[in-house]
């Protein structure tokens, strides 16, 4: 009966045990959908973000993008802190708020404020009394041309403006509906593209780029800010659009996650990211631009998942500290060393005085064995008994071991009998 019961047990025992092995080993991984909100659809961020929803479909099977079309980088964060997405792409000024955290740095975005050479406009001051479009209300894009006017004293009530979606704005400005349009886009947006191929194409005049050249003093009293470079030639190269190098400001815009989007789907995320850039490049040049956040982006700290990917090739504790720590090992080698060697001295000048007490007593032992009289062996007594009491005050104060004096009581005893028994051949002696 117990044996087929101990059979049940053992053949239970080894299931559990292939069951926990096929789970953790064996088991296929399930794939994860991360819903990133990526903005408008003719966007650079949602063109990138589908780009590496792609990329991810080849190169592992771990992680999947789901794409959402929102109204912008405002939208975008919305979204995130509703719990909608769990990724979100958003500009670096985004107020810093403790639901989201730092995935990745996607690319930088320039400020375009973009007019005609006959405008007269030729500092953002003078869009005084100008019709310009701006982004649409309620947008970071819109909020950062007010940082603009905010810098340069621009009067908002001088200028007739318009909120439009970016395409819109750039069809007015085409249509010389309006004489200026401001826009933060990357030098490689489609739409920014098209609209200067279309106005050699239909030749409506000469485009201006306006150079924003306090870029760097701005970015005092706003960090998030940066300043870029319009280089010659960014737009066309005959005749050159613009025409020399000249200074505008700029903002990044990062990739986002909550702190509950999973770890290691993130962590996978990042690496297809950062190891298939050249893919992705090949795609979009904006891959290019892909990078890790700096630890103070926008006040945001990294995704766990982000980190650990990002600190990888990151010393451990034991590599940082491997010179200090080989120096304590030595010192503390050196220190017992020199404690053993100090403690094996002790021990051998308490074996000596050990050996010492044992000298005596035999010496004492051969008078004992010569004397000739009572006399001469009351002496002796009197001198055994100060050596133990010497030797017990030795011990006392551990200039004795208790192995040499239990050697020594031994030896102590011996002579003892020695002299009792010279003692009693003397009596003898005496009474014959």
């Amino acid at each position: 009966m117990r044996r087929p019961l101990a059979l049940i047990a053992v053949a239970a025992i080894l299931a559990a045990i292939g069951a926990i092995a096929w789970h953790a080993f064996l088991k296929p991984p399930e794939t994860v959908t991360l819903r990133v909100a990526a903005g408008e659809r003719t966007g650079d961020a949602y063109r990138l973000m589908s780009e590496i929803g792609e990329v991810l479909e080849r190169h592992t099977d771990l992680v999947r993008l789901e794409v959402l079309q929102t109204e912008g980088p405002s939208q975008n964060l919305t979204l995130v802190n509703a719990g909608q997405a769990e990724l979100a792409a958003i500009q670096s000024d985004a107020p810093a708020i403790v639901s989201t955290q730092l995935v990745a740095r996607l690319f930088p975005d320039a400020f375009l404020l973009i007019t005609w050479s006959d405008s007269g406009v030729l500092t953002p001051p003078d869009l005084a009394g100008k019709r310009v479009a701006l982004p649409p209300h309620g947008t970071s894009e819109q909020r950062l041309f007010w940082a603009v006017a905010d810098h340069y004293d621009l009067d908002p009530f001088s200028v007739h403006w318009f909120a439009l979606p970016g395409e819109d704005a750039l069809k007015k400005m085409l249509d010389r509906k309006v004489d200026a349009v401001f826009l933060v886009r990357s030098l490689r947006d489609p739409a920014v593209l098209r609209f200067f191929e279309d106005v050699k194409l239909l030749k409506r005049g000469r485009p201006r780029l306006v150079a924003i050249d306090q870029a760097d003093a701005m970015t005092l009293k706003r960090p998030f800010l940066n300043t870029a470079m319009l280089v010659k030639g960014a737009f066309d190269g005959d005749p050159a659009l613009p025409p020399t190098n000249i200074v505008t400001a700029g903002i990044d815009l990062l990739l986002v996650a909550t702190p509950g989007a999973p770890e290691a789907a993130i962590n996978e995320l990042t690496r297809v990211m950062m190891e298939h850039r050249l893919d992705l490049s090949v795609r979009t040049p904006l891959a290019a631009s892909i990078s890790a956040p700096g630890r103070t982006e926008s006040g945001l700290p990294l995704h766990p998942g982000a980190e650990r990917y990002y600190l990888r090739d990151e010393p451990g504790f034991l590599q940082q500290n491997a010179e200090p720590m080989a120096l304590i090992v030595t010192l503390t080698a050196m220190l017992i060393s020199g404690a053993m060697a100090l403690r094996a001295r002790l021990m051998a000048d308490r074996k000596n005085n050990a050996d010492k007490y044992n000298h005596d007593l035999l010496a004492l032992a051969a008078r004992a064995r010569e004397a000739t009289d009572m006399a001469a062996l009351s002496a002796c007594k009197g001198e055994l008994t100060a050596i133990l009491e010497q030797c017990v005050i030795d011990l006392d104060t551990d200039e004795v071991t208790e192995a040499g004096f239990q050697s020594f009581s031994l030896l102590w005893e011996a002579v003892r009998t020695v002299i009792d028994d010279r003692a009693r051949d003397i009596t003898a002696q005496d009474i014959y």
